[in-house]
Formats: C-alpha cells, sequence, structure tokens
C-alpha cells in the first residue's frame, strides 16, 4: 500500500472519530434510566424509584430530586449505585409533600440526567383557592390532575368563574361548588327551579364536565382538559346575591330608626280616618 492510501486512510479514520464520540456519549446519556414502582399515589403510601446509569463510576452516587405541580422540591437525596449500576431508592408520601398533581423526578448521574413523573392525591386534607367576589373571599375546594391551578377569577354579571391553570398534560380539574357562591337553575335567583348543567368552555371552546356530587350546599364538577389550556371558564345563572350582609345591616338598622321615630314621634304609617 503507497503513502497515498496511508494518507486516505488517516483522513478516514480522523473523519470517523467525531461519529464515533457523538455515538458513544449519546448510548450512556440513553444507558441512564428511571421508573417508579405505580403512576399514581396519594397520602400514606411509599415511593420507590428505580433504574440503571449503565457505565458505573467508582464513588459517584445518582442525585434524586423531585418537584410537586407548583415548582416546589419535595425530595432530594442521593441514592448509592450498585456494582452492576443499578440504584433503588424508596420514600414515604406526606409531610412537605401535600400538593396533589403530577410530581416530576429528575435523576443525575455525572453530565447525564433523566426524567419520569407519577400524580399525587393529597388526603391531608382539602386543597383551597381564594375566589373574590365584592371584595369577599371565598375558599373554593378542589383537586387537578396534568397541571396547576394558578387563580380563580370570577365575572359576577356573567354568573362565571374562571379558572386560569397550566397544563403540562391532558387532565381533569375538579372544583367543589358552594350554592351561596354559584348556582345554574331554571328558574332566575339562587333558589326555586331545579339543577341544570354549568356551561363550560376550556380555552373558549365549548367542553364537557362530569358531575361527581350533588348536596344542598353544593354542586362538584370534574372538567377533563387538554395539554395546553390555560383556561376554563364555568358559567351558571347566578353568582351571590346583590343583597349581601352588609345590606342586610343597613336595612336592619334603618328598620329599627323607622319603629323608633314612630314610637317616640308618634308618627304612624297608616292613614287616618274620620
Amino acid at each position: 500500500m503507497g503513502y497515498k492510501s496511508y494518507a486516505l486512510m488517516a483522513i478516514l479514520l480522523a473523519s470517523l472519530v467525531p461519529v464515533i464520540m457523538v455515538g458513544t456519549a449519546h448510548a450512556q446519556s440513553a444507558t441512564l434510566t428511571v421508573n417508579t414502582d405505580k403512576t399514581a399515589y396519594q397520602t400514606g403510601d411509599r415511593v420507590t424509584i428505580s433504574g440503571n446509569v449503565g457505565a458505573v463510576k467508582a464513588g459517584q452516587p445518582v442525585l434524586l430530586q423531585v418537584t410537586d405541580p407548583k415548582n416546589v422540591l419535595v425530595r432530594v437525596d442521593q441514592i448509592e449505585v450498585m456494582p452492576d449500576g443499578s440504584y433503588t431508592y424508596t420514600f414515604p408520601t406526606g409531610g412537605i409533600m401535600k400538593n396533589s398533581g403530577e410530581h416530576i423526578v429528575v435523576v443525575t448521574y455525572g453530565s447525564f440526567s433523566q426524567r419520569t413523573t407519577f400524580q399525587f392525591t393529597s388526603l391531608a386534607g382539602p386543597t383551597t383557592a381564594p375566589l373574590t367576589i365584592d371584595g369577599t373571599t371565598y375558599q373554593i375546594e378542589y383537586s387537578i390532575t396534568g397541571g396547576t391551578l394558578n387563580s380563580l377569577t370570577a365575572d359576577k354579571d356573567l354568573a362565571t368563574i374562571t379558572a386560569a391553570i397550566t397544563s403540562t398534560a391532558d387532565g381533569n380539574l375538579t372544583l367543589k361548588l358552594p350554592r351561596n357562591v354559584i348556582q345554574s337553575l331554571t328558574v332566575d335567583g339562587p333558589t326555586g327551579g331545579e339543577d341544570e348543567d354549568f356551561a363550560v368552555f376550556t380555552d373558549g371552546v365549548p367542553g364537557i364536565y362530569d358531575e361527581t356530587a350533588t348536596t344542598d350546599t353544593y354542586r362538584t364538577i370534574s372538567i377533563p382538559f387538554e395539554q395546553g389550556t390555560t383556561e376554563i371558564d364555568i358559567v351558571g345563572t347566578w353568582m351571590v346575591p346583590e343583597f349581601g350582609a352588609i345590606a342586610a345591616i343597613i336595612l336592619a338598622v334603618a328598620i329599627v330608626g323607622i319603629v323608633a321615630a314612630a314610637r317616640y314621634n308618634k308618627f304612624s304609617f297608616m292613614p287616618k280616618f274620620g
């Protein structure tokens, strides 16, 4: 083989080195895996996370981080890697882990990272969001999967509650709607007639919902939404009485004043005859 042939072969080998290195790097990152033993948990369950790092680096642990739907870090730890490259880590739910919804697990080994998710339902107590109407704030119980509820706002004139959400996957928003806050009835006003469906819109498009509980004091509805949804509207026929508590107090004081005036000034609203 002539020197030209050797030179050509050297050039070809040199050109292959970056390709081999890139391929090796991708292979190494692909070998890092992470899994959970279940896809959904609730308060009191134990979460088991496991996987394999591929090529073992002596003394190098796996870094584990778990964040909740509000991007709060609820778990961080280092996991020992076994000689075969496997790792396992188990922790209990509860404690600071109190927000229902999608939790993100990120494991890091050296310069590579992998992630997975699981759903968590908090049983520690109801999660509530504030809804302010005419200066009065009501706490609305809710749960959400596939995203995060950012806020609840009200349009009293349209009898509408708007939920602003961040959706990272297809999910459901469940709201426990007090009847003294919003109603949807066949007759105008807070009482009378029968319950009728709320009108629901997801990003302005008519949607559907399931009514999961109905009592004399509230109606609970669960609204499915698609990944990417940012706004959900719930439209009823009535929202919070025009005649509120402050107005009732003012009227009561006025009535007492009129009665007192009539008593002490011998003033009567009744017409006199004769």
